[in-house]
C-alpha cells in the first residue's frame, strides 16, 4: 500500500462493518487498526432480481456499510473510512450458505466434493465524501475426498459460521485441490483489490 494512504488511514477513524475475525486478521495484515462495528442489515436482498451473484455480494457489502455509516455518522468522532465485505458460495445456480446443523454440513461438502465452485466476495469501501464498490470471483476444487473425511471435519465444528461450510485458512484447507484466482477472496476480503482501490482513494487527497 502506498505510504500517503497508510499515513492517512493511520490518522483518520477507520471502520470494519463485520464481527468476522478473519476479515479483521485480514485488514490487520493490511497495516489498518480498524474499529470492528458488525452491521445490522438483515441482508434481506431479492436475489431473483440478480443474474450475477458478484453485483448481488457487492450490493450486500454495501447495504452493510450503509447501514453502519447512518448509525455512526453523528458520532462526535468523524469517520474516515468503512470497510464492509460479503461472501457467497456457488456452484451452477445453487447457493450454499452457513450450514445449520450437522446433515446440512454433510450434504453440501458432499456435493462439493471433487467438482468446481466459485466464490464470490463483494467489497464496499465508503469514505464520508465517496464510496467505491466492486466484487472479485474466484475459482475452488476440491479434491476427491470420502464420507469419512467430511465427517471427521464436520466434527472440527469449523463448517457452520461459513458460506459453503468450509474455510481455506483452517482444516478446510485440506479439502482442496486448487484454486484458481486470488486466495483471499475465498477468505473473504481481497486484498490484492482492496489495496488497489484504497491508493485510488487516498493517494490524491
Amino acid at each position: 500500500m502506498l505510504e500517503q494512504t497508510m499515513q492517512t488511514l493511520a490518522m483518520g477513524r477507520v471502520i470494519l462493518a463485520s464481527g468476522s475475525p478473519r476479515r479483521h486478521e485480514l485488514i490487520k495484515q493490511l497495516g489498518i487498526n480498524a474499529e470492528i462495528v458488525p452491521s445490522l442489515y438483515d441482508e434481506a436482498l431479492d436475489r431473483s432480481t440478480y443474474t450475477n451473484y458478484g453485483k448481488y455480494v457487492q450490493d450486500i457489502a454495501k447495504y452493510k456499510v450503509l447501514e453502519v455509516y447512518n448509525r455512526l455518522k453523528e458520532d462526535s468522532k468523524p469517520i474516515s473510512l468503512i470497510i464492509g465485505a460479503d461472501t457467497m458460495v456457488t456452484m451452477g445456480d445453487i447457493i450454499y450458505g452457513k450450514p445449520k446443523d450437522k446433515p446440512q454440513a454433510f450434504e453440501m461438502l458432499s456435493r462439493l466434493a471433487n467438482r468446481e465452485h466459485v466464490v464470490y466476495t463483494g467489497v464496499c469501501l465508503k469514505t464520508p465524501k465517496t464510496e467505491l464498490n466492486f466484487y472479485e470471483s474466484t475459482k475452488v476444487k476440491f479434491g476427491d475426498i470420502s464420507p469419512v473425511q467430511i465427517d471427521a471435519y464436520i466434527k472440527s465444528g469449523e463448517p457452520f459460521d461459513k458460506a459453503g461450510g468450509y474455510g481455506v485458512q483452517g482444516l478446510g484447507g485440506c479439502l482442496i485441490e486448487r484454486i484458481d484466482g486470488d486466495y483471499y477472496t475465498v477468505m473473504g476480503m481481497p486484498l490484492y483489490s482492496i489495496t488497489k482501490q484504497l491508493n485510488t482513494l487516498f493517494s490524491n487527497s
